[in-house]
């Protein structure tokens, strides 16, 4: 089951992967809500990474680096601030003695470690839902024309052979 751009249901069949990824995702959530509030139990400390080219991750410049679009971070000796709600983090780190926020949604973690147990999660990376432009929205009605078409023709005649040619767009 999918929603549409247009707030519809398409039915499609379970997405087992997203509900399984949303399902892990909320395992980090559960966990950094705890700690903010009871601060970190035993020996636990979480290796988290997340993607920095997220628009709404904030970090300090000096993390981000030309090579990579990910990010890692230690929660463990040196943290303040850690607040956690349904959405995203944030918390406060040391970096070269100053203290610096960052803030991070979770859909933007592509890895979460608790090494002091062995606990690990790897996450797709996921891309930001971007609104649909005008050409995009006109190659979806091209396309769905095509497919229209192609089902009219299928009904009418048997074992005929179609060139593909007639559905290809005419540039």
């Amino acid at each position: 089951m999918n929603n549409n751009d247009d707030g519809t249901l398409n039915i499609t069949g379970f997405d087992y992967d997203d509900l399984v990824e949303e399902s892990l995702k909320n395992v980090v959530k559960k966990v950094l809500k705890i700690t903010s509030k009871s601060g970190l139990l035993g020996n636990s400390h979480f290796f988290i990474s997340f993607n920095g080219n997220d628009d709404e991750v904030i970090v300090p410049e000096e993390l981000k680096s030309t090579d990579s679009s990910e990010i890692k971070i230690i929660i463990q000796h040196q943290f303040w601030d850690l607040k956690a709600t349904d959405e995203y983090f944030e918390v406060t780190l040391s970096f070269n003695g100053q203290k610096k926020n960052i803030y991070v949604p979770y859909r933007a973690i592509t890895s979460f470690t608790d090494p002091s147990v062995g606990f690990g999660l790897q996450f797709k990376v996921e891309e930001q839902k971007k609104l649909p432009n005008k050409e995009t929205k006109d190659e979806n009605v091209v396309l769905e024309n095509k497919k229209n078409q192609l089902k009219h023709k299928n009904k009418t005649g048997s074992g005929e052979i179609i060139s593909l040619n007639e559905f290809r767009d005419k540039k």
